[in-house]
C-alpha cells in the first residue's frame, strides 16, 4: 500500500469515528419514537361482536316489553291505598276516603288487608301500594328499613315523624293506624291524596272497637 493510499484509509477512518460520535451526540437531543416489540396487532373483530351481541338482547327485552302486557301490568293499574286493620276499621276509613276521592275525581282503589301477611300477599301477586294507612309499629319498621318516603316533598330533615301520619292521637296499649307512602309507589300522586285530605276533609272518627289484632 502506498503512502497516499495509507492516507486515505486513515482519513475515512477519521470520519467515520466522527460520523458515529455525532450521531451518538445527537441521539439524546432527538430520541426516536419508542419501538413496540411486538409490532401492534390489526384491530380485533372482538368489539363488533359484543356490540351485535348487546343489541340483539337489547331487541329481544324491547320486543318482550311490548308483547306480554303481565310485565309491565301492575305500573298500568289504579294507583292503590291498602288498609290494615279489622273489617270496621277497614270500612270505616274507606267511608271516610271514598266520597272525597269521587267529589275530587281522582283515580285511587281501596283495598283492605287484615294482616301482615295479606298485605304480603298482594305484594307478591303484582299488586300495587302507592298509600299505606297502617299500624303505626309497621311504620316504623318499614321506615327502619328505608321503604318509605316522606308525606311532604319538602321535608327539612327526615324523620318517622314526617314519613307517618296517625289518623287519631296515640294512647297507650292501643293500636293506632296512620298514612304512609311507599317509596317505591307514585309518591307525587300520593302526596297529592295526603294533602287534599289533610287540608280540606274532616279528620277521621276512630271506631269505638278500634282494638289491637293478634300479629300473623
Amino acid at each position: 500500500m502506498s503512502y497516499r493510499d495509507y492516507l486515505d484509509e486513515q482519513r475515512k477512518l477519521i470520519r467515520t469515528k466522527k460520523e458515529a460520535r455525532e450521531a451518538k451526540n445527537e441521539r439524546p437531543r432527538n430520541p426516536r419514537p419508542p419501538r413496540l416489540d411486538p409490532p401492534p396487532a390489526r384491530d380485533s373483530l372482538l368489539l363488533p361482536i359484543i356490540i351485535g351481541l348487546c343489541l340483539m338482547l337489547i331487541a329481544a327485552w324491547s320486543i318482550l316489553w311490548f308483547a306480554v302486557p303481565a310485565v309491565h301490568g301492575p305500573l298500568e293499574a289504579s294507583p292503590t291505598i291498602i288498609i290494615q286493620g279489622t273489617p270496621a276499621e277497614a270500612e270505616a276509613i274507606r267511608a271516610w276516603l271514598a266520597p272525597e276521592i269521587a267529589a275530587s275525581n281522582l283515580n285511587w282503589e281501596i283495598i283492605a288487608v287484615g294482616s301482615r301477611r295479606e298485605l304480603a300477599e298482594h305484594l307478591n301477586t303484582g299488586g300495587r301500594m302507592d298509600v299505606l294507612i297502617i299500624d303505626q309499629d309497621l311504620a316504623a319498621e318499614l321506615y327502619e328499613a328505608g321503604l318509605l318516603a316522606p308525606l311532604l316533598p319538602k321535608a327539612e330533615v327526615p324523620s318517622f315523624s314526617g314519613a307517618f301520619s296517625p289518623l287519631w292521637h296515640a294512647e297507650p296499649f292501643t293500636k293506632t293506624l296512620g298514612w304512609a307512602i311507599p317509596a317505591a309507589g307514585d309518591v307525587d300522586y300520593a302526596r297529592h291524596l295526603y294533602t287534599l285530605f289533610q287540608q280540606f276533609v274532616d279528620p277521621f272518627q276512630r271506631p269505638q272497637t278500634a282494638a289491637a289484632p293478634p300479629r300473623t
